[in-house]
């Protein structure tokens, strides 16, 4: 079994890279700001393109930035998708790693969340058109990883300031990588 992820730097990909090849994957990846997959066939395409910033109220973002964000969270994985598709194989399987309780709202991160939105309709949208294929949202929750970086950077423009710096300095809990795994593998 083959797997592409694009969007490799972030940690969840890393460690979600670790765990299929323990499993006996082929795992090859490619950057988060990349639009094009590896070749060759594939049997389950990850697409884990992710970035928080800008981080403000949606007035107060500045647009290229919050265009940035549109690219990086949602044209980067539909490129990638698009790219990497003729060379599926029967039945295989798209992922694409969502945001946290999407069901809620997120103060102060409009631009994530708009693109992540995106991502979470466009896949039923996808399960209709191809039926013999699976398309699905990873939500991987609060994980401890470098992401939270780009909040700590914002400071008390982000909404959840405190609450991310409690995960980060290991006060209030997280998301395990293997937590993250088994939520993969039940979507498989």
């Amino acid at each position: 079994m083959r797997c592409l992820i694009a969007g490799n730097g972030s940690d969840i990909a890393k460690e979600l890279t670790i765990r299929l090849r323990l499993d006996g994957w082929e795992v090859e990846g490619v950057s988060g700001r990349s639009m094009i997959t590896p070749g060759g066939n594939w049997d389950l395409l990850i697409l884990a393109h992710g970035q928080l910033s800008p981080i403000d109220r949606f007035f107060e973002c500045d647009m290229t930035e919050w265009m940035g964000s549109l690219m990086v969270n949602s044209i980067y994985p539909l490129s990638c998708l698009r790219a990497a598709w003729p060379n599926r194989n029967p039945g295989a399987t798209v992922v694409f790693i969502g945001g946290p309780n999407m069901n809620a709202p997120s103060p102060t991160y409009t631009a994530y969340r708009a693109c992540k939105a995106i991502l979470e309709t466009l896949t039923g949208t996808l399960q209709a058109e191809y039926p013999g294929h699976k398309f699905r949202v990873l939500h991987p929750g609060v994980v401890k990883t470098k992401i939270h970086a780009q909040t700590l950077q914002a400071g008390r423009k982000a909404a959840n300031y405190e609450r991310v710096m409690k995960i980060v300095n290991g006060t209030e809990a997280s998301v395990s990588h293997s937590e993250v795994y088994q939520r993969l593998k039940d979507l498989l």
